[in-house]
């Protein structure tokens, strides 16, 4: 595969995690700071999310020889849609292993109760 197809699809999968991380961000850490009992740690577990939903589409069309089919025919509308199919399941993966993670913590326990946000430490 060249590197002017894999840049494109590479900035196919971007454009799509983006948009889901900017869909998801603000509800997800609503959530997580309910379980988490604390603002600071609520943001760790979103970041942590963000980047699993980021990486996991570019390594699903990353796989080696997985477009190598669709490049050599040339078209750019077959390489475009298996982009966007590799890119949206890795989403879908990614999501489903969040999903999991936060459906177990709330089914097993009562949510923790919110804790006052730390100050910043002075320098």
């Amino acid at each position: 595969m060249s590197l002017e197809i894999l840049l494109s699809v590479w900035a196919v999968a971007l454009v799509l995690s983006l948009t889901a991380i900017a869909v998801i961000i603000r509800p997800l850490f609503v959530v997580l700071v309910e379980i988490c009992g604390s603002r600071e740690r609520a943001r760790f577990w979103t970041v942590y999310s963000c980047v699993l939903t980021l990486m996991a589409p570019l390594l699903m069309v990353s796989t080696p020889g997985l477009l190598d089919n669709v490049a050599a025919s040339g078209s750019a509308g077959a390489i475009l849609q298996r982009s966007v199919f590799f890119a949206c399941g890795g989403i879908i993966f990614a999501l489903l292993v969040m999903g999991r993670a936060v459906w177990r913590s709330i089914g097993r326990s009562s949510p923790a109760p919110v804790l006052p946000e730390s100050p910043e430490p002075t320098s």
